[in-house]
């Protein structure tokens, strides 16, 4: 599947299963007009991150598709489904001024997949180091135990 594709699939599935955008809208709470943009391909209003991924999973069980399928294509298709973590840790970090953050983005960005890479593709990257950054966030926090 393109991504031109996309989003008029998800309309053909829903229309052949006599579903209309106003009950989409109702069982989801989420708004006809952003329900019609994705049908359109057009994210630009949307929401990010995991918000973006439970309305398509949604959307999908309410259709009838497989959400897992759903979800990993508009992943793949859509920024705004990037499941990758470094973003959000960053600012997260910067909230609670740890301005030296060691994140490590363990999936490797490949155009046009946001999955990682494919299987077999070569070595595995290493494991990020979080002990390390966790130690200095939350050791004070641990009582010290003496005898």
């Amino acid at each position: 599947m393109t991504r031109e594709a996309f989003g008029p699939n998800l309309r053909r599935a829903r229309i052949q299963r006599g579903i209309s955008l106003e009950e989409i809208a109702r069982a989801t709470k989420v708004s006809e007009t952003l329900w019609s943009a994705l049908e359109r391909n057009d994210c630009s209003r949307w929401p990010t991150g995991i918000f973006a991924r439970s309305y398509v999973r949604h959307y999908a069980q309410l259709i009838g598709v497989d959400p897992d399928a759903t979800v990993d294509e508009f992943c793949r298709f859509f920024p705004e489904g990037d499941r990758r973590a470094e973003r959000v840790i960053r600012e997260q970090a910067a909230i609670v001024g740890h301005d030296e953050l060691e994140w490590v983005d363990p999936v490797p960005a490949r155009a046009g997949d946001r999955r990682g890479p494919e299987p077999g593709a070569g070595k595995e990257p290493p494991a990020p180091s979080w002990t390390g950054a966790f130690a200095r966030m939350f050791g004070r926090l641990v009582p010290s135990r003496h005898n």
